[in-house]
């Protein structure tokens, strides 16, 4: 015996205890942030690899009783592990891969805090994001969601960005999961009219009605702002056994975003099981594989019944299109899209008819 410590060939995030301390206490994220005082956010990013402060230490003690100083002891372990293992010199062969990412929105979301001129910690922080260990496992994160897409996108999707939406959606979904009841597709689908019924409604705070009423069904919804790069309208897959939509505004109309909700919902009924469906900018034709076209077929004719199809297409003005809307009873930005969409009406035309929608602030 020489009174060394064994030296352990990997390195472990102060967030990974975090996490098992929760799970062993059968507590949500959400109940977490609630007894710590901070956002649900701040607990996610933690969990998601950002580091141990003083101050989140100290509160950590008073919650789960584990002593400030093991907190700081687990961080301060982390990065000397981190550092003794080499993975701070990664950055020197593995620069364009740590670049490929979107460094500038990790930073400002607090994932990233270290600037390029440390980029050993910018690649240790990558890592902890996405919750390995290797350049090739991040590669990995990235490389699987090309399949996705499919080929002969007009635009060109950054996969690196897509990549980082995702798994701030998985993050956000931790955060938010609560008490969420076993997924019933009966209960789903008795909720479409409703749902639909809802996009004819002032919009205020409609957001926080939708969560509570997919909830009900055991569908997880969430907003997640889209990352630059990342082209994408939202996505649907499956996490211990339930469904989670994630939406993240783009475009910023009605008629996109009540679209872009039942697309998803259509893949949740259609298409249930493990795989992801993404939802890009120019999925939206009559290519692409065969579950995005029943996801848009699926939206579609819940917003715009076929039997209205040949009344759709002979509107003219914007009084018709008001009227139209009010008789099948969605949002006039509803109609307006897809009559854009079709190519009934230039895309010029309409914009006043349709509601613009954003996200609240933190």
């Amino acid at each position: 015996m020489n009174g060394t410590k064994a030296l352990t060939d990997y390195a472990v995030p102060t967030g990974d205890f975090v996490a098992e301390w929760l799970e062993e206490n059968e507590l949500s994220q959400a109940e977490l942030s609630r007894r710590l005082g901070v956002s649900a956010k701040h607990v996610s990013k933690l969990i998601g690899g950002a580091p141990m402060t003083p101050d989140m230490a100290t509160k950590l003690a008073l919650v789960t009783g584990v002593p400030a100083r093991l907190w700081l002891g687990y961080e301060a372990t982390y990065r000397a592990d981190v550092s003794r293992l080499g993975l701070a010199e990664l950055l020197v062969t593995e620069k364009p891969l740590a670049m490929s990412f979107p460094l500038a929105h990790l930073r400002k979301l607090g994932f990233v805090t270290a600037t390029i001129r440390r980029p050993g910690e910018v690649v240790v922080e990558l890592f902890a994001f996405f919750g390995v260990a290797s350049a090739d496992a991040l590669r990995r994160c990235t490389e699987k969601q090309a399949i996705a897409f499919r080929q002969g996108l007009a635009h060109p999707v950054d996969i690196h960005a897509l990549a980082t939406w995702l798994r701030l959606g998985e993050l956000e979904a931790a955060a938010t999961r609560e008490d969420l009841p076993q997924f019933s597709p009966q209960h789903l689908e008795a909720l479409i009219p409703e749902l639909r019924a809802l996009s004819a409604e002032p919009p205020h705070d409609f957001g926080e009605r939708l969560v509570l009423m997919l909830h009900a069904a055991g569908v997880q919804l969430i907003f997640v702002p889209e990352v630059t790069g990342a082209r994408v309208f939202g996505a649907t897959r499956w996490i211990r056994g339930n469904p989670v939509v994630a939406l993240t505004l783009r475009g910023r109309n009605d008629g996109q975003f009540w679209f872009t909700l039942l697309h998803e919902i259509g893949h949740v009924l259609l298409h249930p099981g493990d795989e992801t469906h993404v939802r890009a900018v120019d999925q939206d034709s009559d290519g692409g594989d065969l579950a995005e076209r029943e996801a848009n077929d699926f939206a579609g004719n819940t917003l715009i019944p076929v039997e209205r199809g040949d009344e759709l297409r002979a509107l003219k003005t914007k009084s018709q299109v008001m009227a139209f809307a009010m008789d099948i009873g969605v949002s006039p930005g509803i109609v307006v899209g897809r009559l854009w969409h079709d190519q009934i009406w230039h895309y010029s035309m309409g914009h006043d008819l349709c509601l613009k929608l954003g996200f609240k602030d933190d």
